[in-house]
């Protein structure tokens, strides 16, 4: 359980994205350009800037796969070692100092699985993808700790 709480932690983050991995991002130009008006529900711009980069397609909605391959890319940004396995040093790196420190590593498949858990718990309305506000919700940071 704990590792799956930590998990849960680590992803929100991973949804929220971090800033490193923002800035490598093709759409690090403007990513707020072409929906603005219809992110807002999505809460603050840092909010909204993270699900227009999640937003791959701009379809104002975050699909099972857009959310995956956004968690993905950050759990591989964050594995230093690339050992499918993000171990305490990584985790606290990403989480910064003054976060409580994660209790165990984390391997690819529980973070999967945890990532798994927070969409479809956030996928209120059960059509297989996220809105603004739905994305708002699912990746707001207390919800995991």
């Amino acid at each position: 359980m704990a590792r799956l709480s930590a998990a849960l932690a680590l992803a929100a983050l991973a949804a929220c994205g971090a800033p490193a991995f923002a800035q490598s991002s093709p759409l690090a130009g403007d990513p707020l350009a072409n929906n603005a008006a219809g992110l807002a529900p999505a809460g603050d711009t840092a909010s909204q800037i993270a699900f227009a980069y999640a937003d791959r397609d701009e379809d104002l909605t975050i699909s099972w796969e857009e959310y995956r391959n956004r968690a993905m890319r950050l759990f591989g940004h964050v594995d230093a070692n690339n050992d499918a396995i993000l171990q305490i040093a990584e985790l606290q790196a990403l989480a910064g100092p003054s976060a409580p420190k994660p209790e165990h590593d984390i391997d690819s498949g529980t973070y999967a699985a945890a990532m798994r858990k927070l969409f479809d718990e956030g996928d209120k309305n059960r059509d297989g993808a996220l809105t603004p506000a739905e994305w708002h919700d699912t990746v707001r940071p207390s919800r995991a700790f």
